[in-house]
Order: C-alpha cells, then structure tokens, then sequence
C-alpha cells in the first residue's frame, strides 16, 4: 500500500519551489471530510497580454495517484466558465475513464495546474465559449446563483414536436432505491396529445397509475450561447423567436395560472421551466383584472427566477443507436414454455435492441421454480406469461408483448395464422408431446416458420438446439431413435439409462404434475451462453435444419456411474457439436 503522506510531502515541497502553494483547512462549500489533504495554490494567468492572479484548491483523496486531485475554482469574479461546476467551482480537467503514468505524482499535479489555468485562461477569453452549446446536457442541469434546483424527472417518448403544441404529461411516482425509508419521486412522460394509446402509457398507468396533465410545448426557443442559464418568463419569451409563440406561452399560463413550458435543447434533451400557481388578486386592481402574465412580467414577481426544467428523448430510435449503432431488423419471436430455459432465454433474446414477443405457458411461478428461473420471489404465484411480460415491460415498456395463458397446441389451433406472422418460434417446454406436435405441424405444413427447440438433460449432463427451417427440411427426418419412448436420437444419456433408471433423473415434488428433472440455474446459463451465438446467427440468416450438442457436466455421469453414448474420452465440457438433423 503506498505511503499518501509521503507522497504529498515531497510533491508540496516541490511545487512549493516555483508556486505560492500553502496547506488549506477546507475548501470553500466542500465538505471538510472529503479530502486527505487539501492544498491552496495562489497563481497568474495571462488574459490578452494582462496578468491575473487566481485561487486554486486541490483535493487528494487517499487513493491519489490512482485518482487525479479536484481542483477547485471557486471565484465567480469572470462569470460562469466552461468546464467549471457552477457550484464549488470543481473543473473538469480529464475526461471520465482515461488513463495515465502514476510513477511520477508530481508530474501528475503539475499537470492538472497547467490544464486548469488553461481552461480558465480560455474561458475568460471566451476561446471555448461554444463549449457550452455542445455540451448543454450538462451546464443546463446546473444550478446557478439565486435560483431553485433544476427539476430533472421529465422524459420526451420517442420524437419532438414540429411545430408549438400542448402535450399530454404523464405523471406517476417512482420508489428511489437504496433510501434508509421509504421514499418517492415524482416522474413524467411526455406523449403527443391526440394519438392512440400505447403500450408505455399503459404500463404507466397500470404499474403507476400514471396521472395526466398538459405541457406547453414551444419550438421557437433557443437559449443563451453561455451560462447562467436561469429564466424568468420575460427572459423566456427573449429567447422564442415567435411572436405566434409568445401568444401560446402567456395564452397557457393565463389559462392554467401558471404550468409547464418545454422546449428542445438538444438532439436529446429538452428544457424548460414551472410555473406555480399565480394568485392574480392584487391591491388596488378591481375585478381580477390582471392576468398571471401580468404579475410575472409587470410587478415584484418579474425578476423572479423561474425553476427549471430538464429531459431527455426517450425512443426506440435512441436507444438502439446508443447500443448496436443501428436499429436492428425487426424481429418477432415466439417463446413457448417459461420455465428455466424458456424464460431465461427471454433475457437473451431482449438484447435485439427492435423485438417483440408472444409467450406462452399456462402455468404459475411456484416457490421450487426460482432456483434456476429469470425471475424470482416478487413473482411466487404470478402466471408465468404474465410474468415474464411484466419484466420485458419494465426493461422497454414501449415493446410489443402478446400473452397466452395457455398450450401451444390450443394456440396454434385457435390462432394459426397469428403464429405464422412471427420470424422464429422458440419450443422450451420440455415436453415431448408438444415437440411431436410442432414436429409434425411443420410437416404439414401449418407452422411455416423456423423453429428451435431447447432443452437440457438431466443433471445438465448435455443440453440440445434442435433448428428446423421449414424452407429446407429433410424429407422424412426423424428426431427419435425410440419412438415408442420418443427419445432423441442425439440424447448423451445412453437410452438404456432413461429407460431402466427413470428415478435417478426425475423427482416428484407435491402433486401429480410435479416431475422435473435435476439440473441446477448455472447449467442453464452455460447451455444458453454456449448455444446462443448459433441461435443469433440462425435469426439473421437461416441456414439448412440441423441439431446441435451442448456438453455439459459429464463428470456427473462418470461418479454416478451413469453410461453414455459417448466415449467421456472423446468430449470436453462446454463443446458445442453440430450434427445433421
């Protein structure tokens, strides 16, 4: 462990030789206990040819080196700075995530005194002054001198408006993690006024009860090529270029007595300000004369400073570009069967960023399940299409999710033409009967699109991906080496095993439906980690139909004795093997 006080020694006496460098107790509005150590640096910069004296706090924290000191610029004798906090003065000096040597801590801190009397030398020279207008995101959610904290719960679904219109505001509480009690906030969604509902209103609504009001939304804005960036309504309407704007902005909050105002402020981001309520009773004026305009722009409130508002764009668009770079194809899967394998195949399959999903299964989350399922307590005796939809929606709740409470037999006979609409059925049921019954409907042909059907053999001693395109099917193809038994031909357990030793693979929980086989969660996330390259490769281009053979915990079967198809010589844990199907 490296030796702080040392180090800080010998670079103070260092810079002590060419700067006015002293020990400081605290640092102007900075908590005294956030530092190890704290030093005062009195220095020059040069502003057009003039010398200026400036203060300077570095802050080490006990893990300097590996951290780069804060340094502090607390004056506010040249205004408001780029890449200077608005409170405490904190620069920015080095973007989050860079590297640097740390065998020279001196060099280290000679380094961040250059770069910030730099910084600070170009912003008095307002050299970066558009600095603020590419990084608005951030100097707008700032609080300047004087005015309440920015507000900065609201998002914007999916695009801005064209042109000035209200907007529907949807309102609901969010429960802050983490809080020693209970605690709340309050969030907002914005969505066009007249269109149709959608699935993020109604998740809101029925997850929490999303209450409704309206938002100005004004286009002319622009705001100011540099901080501060506080408003009052007069600086508002400065900054709408449109008098048809200004009609719309003092029209709205005469109506409401006040209200919302947004705007863009970005690609991503918009801003905006809240009005409170204005009583428009004042002395001297009979007959509710005045308007709320008319206080905030003629008498004492007019220098009032209006709290501010901040979103950002919440849309599909986005948030695609921010993880693929692209907006993937739109893909439409099916997942028939959310036990341990169906439903965590779920999460894999919500990483295409443009997804939708129809799940079926008609049974309930049990307490035994959650060992090796996607879920856990918070859904004990939820349907599991329910389930799982609930937590797709809570990820993306604008995706599209359809539920079936029921088998995939009675689905496809009640819906055929719905299933045939989707790009892939994926079968995790686990039961033969449903897989004879896909098997044989791809064969005549009233499933017509690919199908994968996945599952694990006991004790996870191998797991299987069966791929069928209906496009390239084998005649005739069979996946069965018993078809009396209906085991699969590719099976790792020698078919004598399931045969004569039924109970060393199956248990029976309460019930007579409660068979399951042994395998534990971690099994399932190697099988699906180890098969989902192929099965994301499949997706986008559909190849001939073929199995494939995941091998799994085969030292089980070698300490319990259990005999395989397969020479355990032959086969390393983890491999995947294709096969012809």
């Amino acid at each position: 462990m490296h030796d702080l006080s040392d180090i800080l020694n010998s670079c103070f006496e260092h810079l002590y030789k060419i700067e006015n460098v002293k020990y400081a107790d605290e640092i102007p509005n900075i908590r005294k206990d956030y530092y190890a150590e704290q030093w005062k640096v009195i220095t020059d910069i040069d502003v057009n040819g003039q010398v200026k004296e400036i203060e300077l706090y570095f802050g080490f924290r006990k893990s300097f080196p590996y951290t780069l000191p804060d340094v502090y610029f607390p004056s506010k004798t040249f205004g408001y700075l780029p890449h200077i906090e608005s409170v405490g003065g904190k620069l920015c000096l080095m973007p989050d995530g860079a590297s640097y040597p740390i065998d020279n801590p001196y060099e280290i801190i000679r380094y961040c005194l250059k770069q910030s009397k730099e910084l600070i030398g170009q912003g008095i020279k307002n050299e970066n002054v558009s600095d603020f207008s590419a990084e608005i995101n951030s100097y707008w959610r700032r609080k300047y001198d004087g005015e309440p904290k920015t507000s900065d719960y609201w998002l914007i679904y999916e695009n801005f408006p064209v042109e000035t219109c209200v907007l529907r505001a949807l309102r609901y509480n969010q429960n802050i993690l983490g809080a020693k009690k209970p605690k709340t906030i309050t969030r907002a969604l914005l969505l066009p006024k007249d269109d149709e509902e959608s699935n993020i209103e109604r998740y809101l609504k029925y997850h929490h009860k999303a209450m409704e009001t309206e938002v100005l939304f004004v286009k002319s804005v622009t705001v100011p090529d540099k901080a501060p960036y506080s408003l009052t309504l007069q600086k508002l309407l400065e900054c709408a270029s449109s008098t048809e704007d200004h009609k719309a902005i003092k029209s709205f909050i005469n109506t409401g007595h006040g209200g919302i105002i947004v705007f863009q402020l970005s690609e991503t981001s918009m801003g905006g300000i809240y009005i409170d309520k204005v009583n428009t009773k004042k002395k001297g004026f009979r007959n509710n004369k005045l308007t709320a305009c008319d206080l905030l722009l003629r008498f004492e409130k007019k220098n009032q400073l209006l709290e501010r508002q901040y979103g950002s764009l919440y849309s599909s668009r986005r948030i695609a570009m921010r993880t693929a770079g692209i907006e993937m194809p739109k893909q439409s899967f099916i997942i028939t069967g959310l036990g341990s394998i169906g439903s965590n195949l779920t999460y894999f399959l919500s990483g295409w960023n443009n997804a939708n999903f129809t799940l079926i299964d008609e049974e309930t989350l049990q307490p035994e399940n959650i060992g090796r399922h996607l879920l856990g307590f918070h859904y004990i005796y939820q349907s599991k299409v329910d389930a799982i939809a609930d937590y797709l929606y809570s990820v993306r709740p604008e995706r599209d999710v359809k539920t079936y409470n029921d088998t995939f037999q009675s689905v496809v006979t009640n819906d055929n033409e719905s299933v045939n609409t989707h790009t892939a059925l994926f079968l995790c049921t686990g039961d033969v009967m449903t897989e004879k019954f896909v098997v044989d409907a791809l064969c005549e042909e009233r499933i017509k699109l690919p199908t994968f059907i996945l599952w694990l053999e006991p004790f996870g001693i191998a797991g299987h991906l069966v791929y069928i395109n209906p496009e390239q099917m084998p005649e005739n193809f069979n996946l069965y080496n018993n078809e009396e038994r209906m085991l699969y031909k590719y099976n790792l357990l020698e078919p004598t095993e399931y045969l004569a030793y039924a109970d060393r693979f199956i248990k029976r929980d309460a019930g007579c439906n409660g068979e399951y086989s042994l395998y534990s969660g971690n099994d399932v996330t190697l099988l699906l980690s180890a098969l989902y390259p192929y099965i994301n490769q499949l997706i986008q281009q559909p190849q001939q139909s073929k199995c494939y053979r995941w091998v799994g915990n085969i030292d089980i079967a070698i300490e319990k004795n259990i005999k395989l198809t397969v020479d355990p010589a032959l086969i390393n844990l983890g491999e995947v093997q294709e096969l012809n199907l």
